[in-house]
């Protein structure tokens, strides 16, 4: 008994390191304990025109994160750029601005162009590793499942948001989940129950980009890290 109680023991840290570490996990605060010559006060943005915002006209996310959270929040959103073509922009940004944190969403470009999901992956976890190396706290995020005229790559999409799912918990850093913060639940007729049903309140008409109820909600989930 005494095994069998060491061992349900540890199965529960397991599945609680599982809960704070990932999308979605915790409601501990995020930090930077070693931020070498980089500033505590600024967060960068990284990712394509969602990050950017260049579609919506409203205020971009990360304006709004810095109000949310009185950090200075670079936004170095590209339109139309790729993970697998972001990844040497990514010295060059911290270089810029010296940030303590950078919140990365990108990917959904590579599907669009039927990028490999390993393709993607791989470069993430490079970009994962270029902030750690210069003492940058990176965070992952995931994508809102594409809807109307996008809805073509909604499932590439979704298999992406697990794969980085995965890659946040492989590499023990946080993740948001945009894919759950844009859904009202799961269809439950999947029979693994992951894919999700979007909010089309939250969608521009092009069914990809967040309109500015979305964007809200998109500043909102990075916030709660800080």
């Amino acid at each position: 008994m005494k095994g069998l109680r060491g061992w349900f023991s540890m199965l529960l840290a397991v599945v609680l390191a599982g809960l704070l570490i990932g999308c979605g996990g915790g409601d501990d605060k995020i930090s930077n304990p070693d931020p070498g010559s980089n500033d505590l006060n600024v967060i960068v943005a990284f990712g394509d025109s969602i990050t950017k915002g260049s579609e919506c006209p409203c205020a971009a996310y990360p304006p709004r994160l810095a109000a949310l959270t009185g950090k200075v929040v670079h936004n170095a959103g590209i339109g139309g750029s790729r993970a697998t073509g972001g990844v040497g922009r990514t010295k060059q940004v911290i270089n810029k601005y010296h940030p303590a944190f950078m919140l990365i969403l990108y990917g959904v470009n590579d599907v669009i162009h039927s990028y490999s999901r390993d393709a993607i992956i791989g470069a993430l976890d490079r970009m994962v590793t270029i902030c750690q190396e210069n003492h940058v706290v990176p965070v992952l995020a995931t994508y809102p499942m594409p809807i109307h005229g996008h809805r073509f790559f909604a499932g590439s999409t979704v298999r992406l948001n697990q794969a980085i799912r995965d890659l946040a918990a492989a590499r023990n850093i946080r993740c948001v989940d945009l894919e759950r913060e844009f859904a009202t639940g799961y269809d439950h007729s999947d029979p693994n129950h992951t894919r999700p049903i979007p909010d089309p309140s939250l969608y521009m008409p092009d069914g990809l980009h967040p309109n500015d109820a979305g964007t809200q909600v998109m500043a909102m989930a990075f916030a709660d890290l800080f």
